[in-house]
């Protein structure tokens, strides 16, 4: 896990709409009969019989009878046809309608306050198939959705068709778009209040932010790494319809009450996250690069300041998005990462005493192992070379040399110590942590291969990560986007660990690598009255058919200011890139512009 919190606290509650009712109000009658005489005459005559008459008297009782029971047959009439009804129906699942209420979405702010997503109030849309009768209604309801929504008729049409009491038909509309199907006045059709994601910053940090669908469900991006927290928990509503698709009246019940969302703040600093965006698009567009690369992160903390990559996409416009855009690829992605990595190499061999700052080494213009040769990416005549001079002109066999005197046992642990290839642990969904073959898979030219970045893969954020150690005086740091979750009183930590001790090693590394900007291959890097740090790489492109493809590259520039006030390290790359090129340009438009923003100042040093 990228951190560690106690359980959040905090989230706020669905509150229990109040359950409409309804009353039956039966009128008793109440007043009595008028007052009646009944008189029985009996007529005696000699030898004859009784006559009894019929008496009004009776005949009343006998209607009251007869109206009594006229109302208890009602009355049963009544029991058995609604209340019994309704009863039997609560327990057919065709007469019950379970759907999940949908909570608030938390809101994901930038490390100073600026919203990069948040949720508003919006409609879901739905109907009532067993209402929405006759072909009119049905034509005019599809129609009106096409109209107001976009979307396929037909799929609509099978919607509204469909032998159930309930479906949804379109959810995360605005008051618009209902408003001209609600004005219609369709029977059947009808809507609930919900929420959807709205992006006040537009397209900026789109893949960082990541996608979260109509449906709700994220699918990229922090809003899928993070989903646990701003995602809340749904909860459930069960709502009981009679035979012919009505919605009894007080006839709904909350389930499951739902826990809305929390917010989080992330490290991401939006001014100079459009300026990376826009940097890493021009210089990939002027290299004719595949994709592209770039981002800054703070050394000391791991705080990720800026990423992006080439091809990216629009958050608000989803109608276009190109294969491979919603990643970082700086992140997701690992290849071989060339003379980048030959500052590796150089630390373990100053740290280990088997090199210094200036020594002279005797380089040929090819050096042969065995049946292999390795030579440097320009032809030269054989020279002596100091290792300031083997990093500024990023010499190959200069740095087999010295990988040779390390001896690959020991560069080998020294690979281990600096976790080149450890997984990053970054909060990012996708992230790939490289490739490195165990010692005793190498072979002696793989040996030499690695010490210049030829035979192992890393991503751009592994490497970043290496020069981090440089630019903070030998700290690891674990990189990450997540800073903080106001709703939870704990502070968040990620690991921090002095892993070079040697702060000679990281001097001299300093000093060569300011000697690649000075007068070597990084010489665009330079920044007026700025020490500038960094290495440039150019590393061959694996063939799917083996070996390397022709004339094909994968570039890339890292570098820091050493000694800075605040110790940023900015990655810009390209790949599949024609020819030999270089980014170096787009790291100094970055990082100039992010010494303006923070103000940074440097110990001048040797200057």
């Amino acid at each position: 896990m990228p951190y560690s919190k106690k359980p959040r606290k905090g989230r706020s509650s669905y509150e229990n709409p109040s359950r409409s009712s309804y009353r039956t109000n039966r009128a008793t009658p109440g007043h009595s009969a008028p007052h009646q005489t009944y008189n029985l005459s009996s007529q005696h005559a000699h030898g004859g019989s009784a006559v009894m008459e019929t008496s009004p008297n009776r005949l009343s009782i006998l209607l009251v009878i007869l109206l009594i029971f006229a109302i208890v047959v009602f009355g049963r009439l009544v029991w058995v046809q609604i209340i019994d009804a309704h009863a039997i129906e609560s327990g057919t699942s065709q007469r019950t309608v379970t759907v999940d209420v949908e909570p608030r979405r938390g809101t994901i702010y930038d490390r100073n306050g600026v919203v990069l997503a948040t949720t508003v109030d919006a409609y879901n849309l739905f109907c009532h198939p067993h209402e929405v009768q006759d072909s009119g209604s049905v034509n005019a309801l599809v129609n009106a959705l096409v109209q107001a929504c976009g979307g396929d008729a037909q799929e609509y049409r099978d919607k509204i068709e469909q032998n159930t009491n309930f479906v949804y038909l379109v959810k995360g509309v605005d008051e618009d778009q209902l408003k001209k199907i609600k004005d219609l006045k369709i029977e059947g059709f009808d809507y609930e209040k919900t929420s959807k994601r709205i992006y006040p910053c537009g397209a900026i940090a789109s893949q960082i932010v990541g996608v979260v669908n109509n449906e709700g469900e994220p699918l990229s991006g922090l809003e899928l790494y993070y989903n646990d927290i701003l995602g809340g928990t749904p909860g459930k509503k069960t709502t009981m319809y009679s035979k012919e698709g009505v919605p009894v009246p007080g006839a709904t019940q909350i389930e499951a009450e739902v826990v809305n969302g929390q917010d989080i703040v992330v490290s991401i600093d939006i001014e100079l996250q459009e300026r990376v965006e826009k940097a890493v698009l021009k210089r990939t567009e002027e290299v004719e690069g595949e994709t592209g690369f770039g981002a800054v992160m703070n050394a000391d903390t791991g705080e990720i300041l800026a990423c992006a990559s080439v091809p990216t996409f629009d958050i608000t416009d989803l109608s276009k998005v190109e294969e491979g855009a919603t990643n970082l690829s700086g992140i997701s992605h690992h290849y071989e990462p060339g003379s980048v990595f030959k500052a590796v190499t150089m630390l373990a061999a100053l740290e280990e005493g088997t090199t210094t700052a200036g020594q002279s080494y005797y380089c040929p213009s090819v050096l042969e192992v065995g049946k292999d040769k390795i030579t440097d990416s320009h032809e030269r005549e054989s020279m002596d070379m100091t290792t300031t001079k083997i990093m500024a002109d990023s010499s190959n066999i200069g740095m087999s040399l010295i990988a040779r005197d390390l001896t690959f046992s020991k560069f080998y642990e020294y690979l281990q110590k600096y976790r080149i290839v450890d997984d990053t642990n970054v909060d990012y969904p996708g992230a790939s942590n490289g490739y490195l073959a165990p010692r005793d898979k190498w072979t002696e030219v793989q040996g030499y291969n690695i010490s210049f970045g030829q035979g192992l893969e890393m991503s751009p954020l592994q490497i970043m990560r290496f020069y981090g150690i440089l630019a903070s005086n030998g700290t690891y740091t674990q990189p990450h986007f997540l800073l903080d979750v106001p709703s939870d009183n704990e502070e968040i930590l990620y690991p921090t660990e002095k892993i070079v001790d040697n702060d000679k090693a990281i001097d001299d590394m300093d000093e060569m690598l300011e000697a690649v900007v000075e007068n070597g291959t990084g010489t665009d890097a330079a920044i007026k009255g700025y020490r500038v740090a960094g290495k440039t790489g150019t590393a061959e492109v694996a063939s799917p058919t083996g070996g390397y493809k022709k004339d094909v590259y994968n570039i890339s520039f890292v570098g820091y200011l050493p000694d800075a006030s605040t110790k940023l390290v900015c990655f810009v790359g390209a790949t599949e890139v024609p020819g030999e090129r270089k980014t170096v340009s787009a790291f100094q438009d970055i990082m100039k512009f992010a010494i303006d923003r923070y103000s940074i100042t440097q110990d001048q040093g040797a200057l």
